[in-house]
């Protein structure tokens, strides 16, 4: 990992609040996206992307803003002495909502460093990247459809064949919850890889009962069944029960992810990728993980532009990879506005390898796509 490429003196930031898009078929609507282009006085481009958390985009934005005007000050910028700023700047208060800009940035600034030395990301990560990665598809919609919608949804993705899919089971109650994956599990078979996203439940008890009734559908893996913070019912969750633990997607920061680790608390980290806190904090969390058997499978709720590319770099250079998560329906929307950096056959996907992300991102349909444009200027 090649963290000392100098980068050079910004000379503008732009950045993008995406509308919600619903989709064609009807399934679905996008979240808002946070993407943002950084350009140096040399004319190198580097796009990025932050995690969006509802009601709080304009105040990612506006964090953005203020760390751009902060790290435009240091002398010979490199990737390493943004590290370290921000490290400065974090002062003990991090939080998802700061994480998701330094993660933009340093994903811009990654992409800058690619294009400086002609090399695609992952072969900046490592010397020996792999040539595909392995992805699953996340059937999720906040439309709230019905049981019928959602089982024609799954047909749909498992005709696609990608390497797994993962559904949201927990209905009313625990029997309906069972045989609503049994019924999943009657179309895509009991070997297919089938991940249950409990999206935090709020009472334990019915969790428990029903990891347990659930337990003979051979879930693939289970996605927090209880907060990612409180590790202690983590831990008791992953020894009761002998299906792999998930967790990480709403968490930030190094100390979070090594006491998860330490404490042997999952079998999966899903930090996401735009909001972690960046890409070197996302390697770093992968070598520890890496050291104590535990895999790694960035969470991706965000645009399949910047923020899938940066995930697929980032796995194709780790050894204890996953899966990688992806949004069908999300692609139909990025695509309106982006040349997409990847190649989706089936399980795998396959990366461009242009120069940085690879990114081709038309700014004038991005910006008829937006509720929110910014334009700062050193």
């Amino acid at each position: 990992m090649d963290t000392e490429i100098s980068i050079g003196k910004f000379s503008s930031l732009k950045i993008w609040i995406t509308k919600n898009h619903k989709s064609k078929d009807d399934w679905s609507r996008s979240k808002k996206f946070i993407i943002i282009k950084i350009t140096t006085h040399d004319g190198v481009e580097g796009w990025g992307e932050a995690f969006s958390i509802h009601l709080r985009e304009k105040a990612i934005a506006t964090i953005i803003i203020e760390l751009f005007k902060e790290i435009s000050e240091i002398k010979n910028l490199s990737l390493n002495s943004f590290y370290n700023k921000i490290f400065f700047l974090r002062d003990g208060h991090g939080g998802l909502d700061f994480s998701s800009a330094t993660s933009a940035i340093e994903i811009a600034l990654w992409d800058i460093a690619g294009k400086l030395k002609n090399l695609p990301l992952n072969c900046l990560l490592t010397d020996n990247p792999k040539p595909d990665v392995s992805i699953y598809a996340t059937c999720w919609s906040d439309l709230k459809k019905d049981e019928e919608n959602y089982l024609h949804q799954v047909e749909k993705y498992f005709e696609k064949k990608y390497g797994g899919i993962k559904i949201y089971p927990l209905f009313e109650n625990t029997s309906n919850s069972v045989k609503f994956v049994e019924r999943v599990r009657k179309i895509v078979g009991m070997e297919y890889p089938l991940m249950l996203d409990l999206a935090i439940p709020k009472d334990l008890d019915q969790t428990k009962t029903f990891l347990k009734e659930v337990s003979f559908l051979k879930p693939y893996w289970i996605e927090e069944p209880v907060d990612g913070e409180n590790i202690s019912l983590l831990t008791e969750i992953k020894n009761s029960f002998d299906m792999k633990v998930v967790t990480g997607e709403k968490q930030s920061g190094l100390p979070h992810f090594k006491e998860i680790i330490k404490r042997d608390a999952a079998d999966i980290l899903n930090p996401d990728i735009s909001g972690i806190g960046g890409i070197i904090d996302m390697l770093y969390v992968s070598k520890e993980a890496l050291n104590n058997d535990i895999s790694i499978s960035p969470h991706c709720w965000n645009s399949m532009s910047v923020s899938a590319s940066a995930m697929l770099h980032v796995c194709s250079s780790i050894p204890n990879s996953e899966k990688a998560e992806i949004f069908p329906d999300y692609i139909e929307f990025t695509k309106e506005f982006c040349e997409l950096p990847f190649n989706i056959v089936e399980d795998k996907a396959i990366l461009n390898q242009s120069a940085g992300l690879g990114m081709v991102i038309h700014e004038d349909i991005l910006s008829n796509l937006s509720t929110y444009r910014m334009d700062e200027k050193n």
